[in-house]
């Protein structure tokens, strides 16, 4: 039954990021436009899992409680990065973003720090800087 229930969730997301995906466009890019993605790859994703609901095959293992906790918490992690992103600023987010995950995951509390401290600048100066890709330094909050 769980393997049914994950094919309706995915088939659900895959359907709903199609659905929005659809009409996105940019003045630049591709002639075939940016809304082809979201189709190229919602379409075959809504296929697969719906073949999860009509054949589904294997069993699922729930994990035990402290890894399902930590999940949990790498979920609410990154979903608070999405809502957050745009108030701090990509270089800040990202530093909270890349500490979460790492203590989450289980590493050091002192090498995800530093870790976030390196890497989160670098990653905006990679994407702002070099590739031009424009990403806001301080968020509305600091405006």
């Amino acid at each position: 039954m769980t393997v049914r229930l994950a094919g309706v969730a995915i088939f659900m997301i895959a359907a709903l990021y199609t659905w929005y995906g659809r009409d996105y466009t940019a003045s630049f890019g591709d002639v075939l436009g940016p809304s082809v993605f979201p189709v190229i790859v919602g379409i075959p994703a809504m296929i697969l899992s719906a073949s999860l609901v009509v054949f589904p095959i294997g069993q699922v293992q729930w994990p035990d409680p402290p890894h399902m906790l930590r999940q949990v918490a790498a979920l609410a992690i990154l979903l608070g990065y999405a809502l957050l992103l745009r108030d701090l600023g990509f270089p800040l987010a990202t530093f909270g973003l890349i500490l979460g995950i790492g203590i989450v995951l289980g590493g050091a509390p002192l090498r995800a720090l530093i870790l976030a401290a390196i890497f989160a600048p670098a990653l905006w100066a990679l994407f702002d800087q070099i590739l031009g890709l424009p990403l806001a330094f301080l968020g509305r909050w600091f405006d």
